[in-house]
């Protein structure tokens, strides 16, 4: 009895000394000592798409700070697909109409690379203007576009999206 007591308490003390999960090297680089605010899944349908994640200083969101948001993909991609969907979800949200985004759509083509299941994008937003993108942890580009916070990263973390549930998720909610 003693002797399985020993081991619970040993395993107790193991996992609460396991540290919390670590932000993605890229985002240990840009931003020493963000956490996790949230997570979730997307979905279309029945498809797992990709599972999202995003940090920040203090574990807190807001739009007036950087944050960076990770999209960990399920399935295969090209990069042309992820733009194209890209600049449709910015048009629908008001930020401009398909031929205003075409020097965008220039930068984030050369921003995303083709994914496939496992591979990561990251974007970090350093202000309301910027951001810089990696893949799988490789710096790829920055990007410098009015309202560029908001009108990107709404996609997926502004409450009035079509994915509510998902982007309070992200920002911490339930």
């Amino acid at each position: 009895m003693r002797l399985i007591r020993s081991i619970l308490v040993g395993l107790a003390l193991a996992v609460a000394a396991t540290p919390a999960l670590a932000s993605p090297a890229e985002v240990a680089r840009a931003m020493p000592g963000a956490q996790s605010v949230g997570q979730a899944p997307y979905r279309v349908l029945s498809f797992h798409v990709f599972d999202a994640e995003l940090w920040a200083e203090s574990a807190a969101f807001s739009w007036d700070r950087p944050f960076a948001l990770s999209l960990t993909y399920k399935r295969s991609f090209s990069a042309r697909a992820i733009v194209n969907r890209t600049i449709t979800e910015m048009t629908q949200r008001g930020a401009g109409t398909p031929q205003s985004l075409e020097p965008l759509r220039a930068s984030l083509q050369n921003c995303f690379a083709d994914v496939r299941q496992g591979d990561r994008i990251t974007g970090v937003s350093t202000g309301p203007n910027t951001a810089r993108f990696y893949y799988n942890g490789a710096r790829r580009c920055e990007v410098e576009w009015t309202g560029f916070r908001r009108d990107f990263f709404g996609i997926w973390l502004d409450a009035r999206g079509s994915q509510r549930a998902m982007s309070a998720q992200l920002r911490g909610g339930a």
